[in-house]
């Protein structure tokens, strides 16, 4: 089976995660299957290595701005899996290919086009964000197959069942967790991994780590993950700046995937304060390193995480707080949410989600 891969949009975090594993996990569990991924500027060194070239072929092609992007995607993705007598034509940003035969499967990560998490009242925002909503929507109804990452995500994107849709939970790789990183300046810390954009509510967890240093002043909060916009970086940060606690706040920016081996393995607890999350990848990758977690109860959260978390209001600093003070000084709770982490995360192969595909694609 030949599989036309449009990558153009997975470009950086959990979405290029996503599809990196998700396509050697398929090609390697079964040898059917041969690969033509259709890269940009700024994916294809990292798709490249890290799926390698047996039965896959590369197609490299300038990056492009989103509307640019999807324009282009819809003249040339027919054109491609022709030229290369494609079986089916993956789509995994989102849209589908409006003008095509050949038999389309699509994915959807991005919650935020389902979910009003950011309010604005910017006509320009607002607009964008129907208009994207109206191609998802269309896009359901175009594509022969559509996988949601969760529930969650599911439920909100359509109302009622569809014969032609399916929920297909990530995998969670740790294979390349390899690569030394000093975390002793750190100890003893509480860790967030992800970037730094307004739906993973930091400004709550800063208000609760200032809340935790006045009883705690040795505990250090370190955040792993990109700034995605310095202006906003800066406004919730600012108020911060001038205080003692500051000194233990570490942003750490992005941190490639090799080096977060250390960063779990060392932390006192891990935590995520989001507001919206298609599938949570951070929290398990801390289970799997025998960290506690505490979780928002937001999202899909609670769907994928059960009872692996300790779960907190998002909206609630002071509820944040006194849940990462319980985890502090609670041994037993601490080993009871590893326990449950270790056998929660056995559910979330790359092999047993690359077999579910494969029996979607082929359906």
């Amino acid at each position: 089976m030949r599989i036309f891969v449009n990558a153009q949009s997975a470009f950086f975090g959990g979405g290029l995660e996503y599809l990196k594993n998700q396509l050697k996990a398929l090609r390697d569990v079964h040898k059917d299957i041969h690969l033509i991924v259709w890269t940009n500027n700024k994916n294809h060194k990292d798709l490249s290595s890290f799926i390698g070239k047996e039965r896959t072929v590369f197609i490299k092609f300038p990056y492009l701005p989103y509307y640019i992007r999807v324009i282009v995607e819809q003249a040339f993705c027919p054109l491609l899996a022709k030229k290369y007598h494609a079986d089916v034509i993956y789509m995994p940003g989102n849209v589908a290919c409006f003008f095509t035969l050949t038999k389309q499967v699509l994915v959807f990560q991005n919650p935020n086009l389902f979910f009003n998490v950011v309010k604005s009242k910017n006509p320009f925002y607002n607009t964008k964000r129907i208009l994207q909503r109206l191609i998802a929507r269309f896009s359901i109804m175009r594509a022969d197959r559509t996988i949601f990452i969760s529930k969650n995500l599911q439920n909100r994107a359509i109302k009622g069942k569809h014969k032609n849709t399916f929920v297909l939970y990530s995998g969670v790789n740790i294979d390349d967790f390899s690569t030394f990183y000093d975390v002793e300046r750190f100890k003893p810390y509480i860790l967030s991994v992800s970037n730094i954009t307004y739906h993973k509510n930091y400004p709550a967890l800063l208000e609760a780590f200032e809340i935790i240093h006045k009883k705690y002043p040795k505990v250090h909060l370190v955040i792993a993950g990109k700034i995605m916009d310095r202006a906003y970086f800066n406004k919730i940060t600012e108020k911060f700046r001038a205080k003692e606690v500051w000194e233990k706040i570490h942003f750490l920016g992005g941190i490639e995937h090799k080096y977060l081996k250390d960063l779990y393995k060392n932390a006192t607890l891990y935590i995520t304060t989001t507001l919206l999350e298609a599938f949570p990848l951070t929290p398990f990758e801390a289970m799997f390193f025998g960290i506690p977690v505490i979780s928002s109860n937001a999202s899909s959260l609670p769907e994928i995480c059960q009872d692996a978390a300790l779960y907190i209001d998002p909206h609630d600093p002071m509820d944040i707080a006194q849940k990462i003070e319980l985890l502090l000084n609670d041994d037993a709770m601490r080993k009871q949410l590893v326990e449950k982490g270790k056998k929660r995360i056995e559910s979330f192969t790359w092999k047993r989600h690359a077999n579910v595909f494969y029996n979607i694609i082929k359906s």
